[in-house]
């Protein structure tokens, strides 16, 4: 089986949830843990790794609530929360998803000016300690090791 990719298509779920629903953060982050749950829940261990869905579900959410011109500093912080949730309870290894999530926001590098780029750290890490740091790391492209 080729490997899942799903940035696209969560890209395109969350830009219609953020249509419908009234809280476009709250949406952007329901899409991302069904999307998740639905993902682990079919794929046998092996084809694709649990990261790189995480990874790519947040590329898609944050991308769509960036075009959507919502808060992506609230959706971030919204998105990641629904990982680690997602981890939980699919058992996965927090510290590996709180990564891919990292490394999936720290895409926005490329649209997203300085100044909101540094919002969202200081909003995670508010929330994570030490996150902050990590996401700075992906940022500029330094890679993470297990710490």
């Amino acid at each position: 089986m080729d490997q899942l990719r799903i940035v696209q298509l969560t890209k395109e779920m969350v830009a219609e949830e953020l249509r419908l629903l009234g809280d476009p953060c709250a949406a952007a982050a329901s899409v991302v843990r069904k999307t998740l749950m639905a993902a682990f829940q079919g794929v046998p261990p092996g084809d694709t790794p649990p990261t790189r869905v995480i990874e790519d579900a947040v590329k898609g959410a944050m991308t769509a609530l960036l075009l959507a011109d919502h808060s992506v500093t609230r959706g971030s912080i919204l998105v990641v929360e629904a990982v680690m949730d997602t981890a939980a309870e699919r058992n996965l290894d927090p510290t590996d998803s709180m990564r891919a999530a990292l490394k999936g926001l720290a895409d926005l590098r490329r649209f997203v000016d300085p100044a909101r780029i540094d919002d969202i750290r200081l909003e995670i890490e508010a929330h994570y300690m030490g996150a902050g740091e990590v996401f700075m790391d992906y940022l500029r492209g330094v890679p993470v090791e297990k710490r």
